[in-house]
């Protein structure tokens, strides 16, 4: 299931954020990518510029963060490049995803949310 049809299915039971964080492979870095000519963001501008053209070019409907420009967010979940993850309502991190592109496994974290919503593991 993608990621899209997992925050569709799941959007009413719970509160899914996609949150932007420094590019992985700038163009002008040590490993640029193949098929986006992307420089790193030197202002929260062009990050906010990028992740909203990211979000548009990959059709996903969730709300959108942008991580600060001096990586908050990104290392203190180690999120680079990137990663899924599904917090308790009280902010304890419940599923941690392993890093991606092959650690980003939409299925995995469906099959933990799925877990985390039946009421049996409510009441535990």
């Amino acid at each position: 299931m993608s990621l899209e049809k997992t925050f569709q299915t799941y959007k009413d039971r719970a509160d899914f954020y996609l949150i932007y964080l420094k590019e992985a492979h700038a163009s002008d870095g040590n490993r640029p990518a193949r098929h986006v000519d992307i420089t790193q963001h030197t202002t929260l501008d062009e990050r906010t510029k990028a992740a909203n053209s990211c979000v548009a070019d990959l059709k996903l409907s969730m709300p959108l963060l942008v991580d600060n420009m001096k990586n908050t967010v990104g290392d203190a979940f180690q999120g680079h490049p990137d990663r899924l993850f599904i917090l308790t309502p009280e902010g304890k991190i419940a599923f941690r995803g392993e890093r991606g592109p092959r650690g980003f496994k939409v299925d995995e974290m469906r099959s933990a949310l799925e877990t985390l919503l039946t009421p049996a593991a409510k009441q535990e």
